[in-house]
């Protein structure tokens, strides 16, 4: 069992820590990344950047096992992610298109023969997946870029019927070979027959686009700034190879023939990569949690203040500034404990293509409702998290240097990117509400201090919240309202109890953490044991007093934040609302001599950050970080 320690010395400059890395895997990825990382490229130019990425995916490549063994393993995928969300966001984002959404659709629903080259196997050529349509909310419903077999040829022909049904990636930069995974509408024999993914080259060797492509001038995007573009397709053919048809068939008549059925069963099916995006993001995002909420905490620890009342102590001597920072790193120890359920559902369901039911606001809860989730709770948690971090770091937190603002632009930009939050959280409390009645959960325990407390006050929620909604349901249809008329009144309701599942779903994970070896995740994790993505190594044990404290902390300051609709179901009176503020005084208080152990535990690599907010005297690793020019010389 490890003790917390005593005080962090003081030093000018950060040293490495002092767990060694043993696994050579964990260091070549390290060492990969590293060179693209924010020092490498300043700036905001998405062109730039995008290069850099590209550069920085080549040496993925390099240590990395061919793509698709890489997308048929989850938990080095997560162990990637971390790595590469932490070192540039826009590195993470160039290696999930390519390795989870891009290659992963190719693995998983096409051929070797899409692919005969191996271009996107080692990353010689980008690869990107274009679902998403510029004209219409809700694209993913009615996809109308079409892919119409020629059975004369035996190809197919791409187009984008309008401007409307122009797709969106990140494919602006010139120079670059790049390919996409498109998903289009099959028509055959002039039938529609659902939506299939195909593998599409975008620009030849020298990086021009091919004939049949047009890219628009870039689109600007600058919580995440990569060379993104609107694309569109005019009479683009395709080899039959390039279908990723998964054992569908088009016979010598013109006529499909598809295992699965329905066309809404294919188009789960050929968003199902999207399993492993939400199987994975959560470790990035409880990365970049876990490494703001420990800058912001070894700012403040140091950062000294010169008011009145205090004058030459730490920052982080202020009570408020101690609740936020200790606030802060109890829900990154949250997001923590969602990385390991995340990963093993999506173990589980690898074979399970059967989804949860239709969709009525977007296609992302009925592929896969609980990763959804995760995926949900996984973002809109780091985003609160890395917003308070920024706000309580001033004008160092705003810095581009100083990380936070990638951060925090990497977490904004996935609340609506691989699958809109709230679409999700409407698809799933619309779900709940109809979906067979549940036995009540047990009653939760009475203190808040208790760290029971909240998974069974989450539990209550989301129980209460589902019947208040199938009641209204219940009296809508009663009252012969139908569709938009019957729903329309109740999505507040009905996004509120999606919330409610997301909370329940993160407070369980938070409360099945507190087994023998404590939470276990890419952060803190020294990585695969003898190869890429082999199972990790157990992390530190966190005490299991100091567990349940940071776990009771979080819990109560998710209650406070959900006052309002634990008031509206009576599972807090106003006075039992009052206390809670006492009660989280009380657990920051406690926690605050933990805290350098709560840091080490959450993020171990914070030393080789390359944030200057990582040094103890955050001025020296500023100046450190600057060039400095000679008067007369430009800059």
């Amino acid at each position: 069992m490890i003790q917390p320690p005593g005080p962090v010395p003081r030093r000018r400059r950060p040293v490495a820590p002092a767990r060694p890395a043993t696994d050579r895997w964990d260091r070549l990825l390290t060492e990969a990344v590293r060179p693209a990382g924010p020092g490498a490229v300043t700036g905001t130019d998405p062109l730039a950047l995008d290069t850099s990425a590209h550069l920085g995916l080549r040496r993925l490549a390099a240590v990395l096992p061919p793509a698709p063994e890489v997308a048929g393993n989850p938990e080095l995928l997560a162990s990637v992610s971390a790595l590469t969300a932490l070192a540039d966001p826009s590195l993470y984002q160039t290696f999930l298109s390519h390795y989870i959404l891009c290659a992963g659709s190719v693995a998983r629903l096409g051929t070797p023969a899409a692919d005969p080259a191996g271009e996107l196997a080692r990353a010689w050529a980008k690869g990107s997946f274009m679902v998403t349509e510029l004209g219409d909310a809700g694209s993913h419903l009615n996809i109308r870029t079409t892919a119409d077999h020629d059975p004369a040829s035996g190809t197919f022909r791409l187009d984008t019927p309008d401007e409307r049904a122009a797709k969106f990636s990140s494919v602006a930069a010139g120079g670059l070979p790049q390919k996409a995974v498109v998903c289009a509408r099959l028509v055959a024999g002039g039938r529609d027959c659902g939506v299939f993914s195909f593998l599409v080259d975008i620009t030849d060797p020298h990086g021009r686009p091919v004939p049949g492509v047009l890219i628009s001038s870039p689109l600007s995007v600058g919580a995440l700034p990569l060379p993104y573009a609107a694309v569109r397709f005019t009479g683009l053919r395709l080899d039959m190879a390039r279908w990723l048809a998964d054992g569908a068939v088009i016979g010598p008549d013109g006529v499909l023939h598809d295992p699965l059925g329905s066309p809404g069963a294919r188009l789960r099916r050929t968003l199902d990569v999207g399993r492993l995006l939400w199987a994975t993001l959560p470790s990035a995002m409880a990365a970049v949690a876990a490494r703001s909420a420990a800058l912001t905490w070894q700012f403040s620890a140091h950062r000294r203040s010169h008011g009145a009342f205090a004058a030459g102590r730490p920052v982080l001597g202020h009570r408020p500034q101690l609740r936020a920072v200790t606030g802060a790193l109890a829900e990154a120890f949250a997001l923590r404990c969602g990385v390991a359920p995340a990963l093993g559902h999506a173990t589980a369901a690898a074979t399970d293509a059967s989804g949860e039911g239709d969709p009525a606001f977007a296609p992302w809860a009925a592929v896969d409702q609980t990763l959804a989730l995760h995926k949900v709770f996984a973002t809109r948690g780091a985003a609160s998290i890395v917003t308070d971090c920024q706000h309580r770091c001033g004008l160092a937190g705003f810095m581009d240097r100083n990380l936070l603002a990638g951060y925090l632009g990497l977490a904004r930009a996935f609340e609506h990117a691989g699958g809109d939050n709230t679409l999700i959280l409407l698809d799933t409390g619309r779900a709940l509400a109809e979906s067979p009645p549940e036995t009540p959960p047990p009653a939760p325990a009475a203190d808040p201090l208790d760290p029971a407390w909240w998974p069974g006050t989450a539990a209550a929620l989301r129980y209460r919240l589902t019947e208040r909604l199938r009641r209204d349901l219940a009296a809508a249809r009663e009252a012969g309202r139908r569709d938009l008329a019957l729903w329309n009144p109740l999505l507040d309701r009905a996004q509120a109890l999606g919330w409610a599942a997301a909370l329940h779903l993160a407070a369980r994970a938070v409360e099945d953490s507190a087994g023998p070896a404590g939470p276990v995740g890419s952060v803190g994790s020294s990585g695969p044991t003898e190869g890429p993505g082999a199972a990790p190594t157990s992390a530190p044990v966190l005490d299991p007093t100091l567990h349940a404290t940071v776990a009771a902390l979080y819990g109560v300051r998710q209650a406070r934040r959900s006052t309002e609709a634990l008031l509206s179901v009576g599972l807090l009176d106003a006075a039992r609302a009052r206390a809670l503020a006492e009660a989280e005084d009380g657990l920051v208080e406690e926690l605050a001599p933990q805290l350098p152990f709560l840091v080490e535990y959450l993020d171990p690599d914070l030393a080789n950050s390359a944030s200057p907010l990582a040094d103890p005297d955050y001025a020296a690793g500023l100046a450190a970080a600057l060039s400095w020019p000679v008067i007369g010389e430009e800059r």
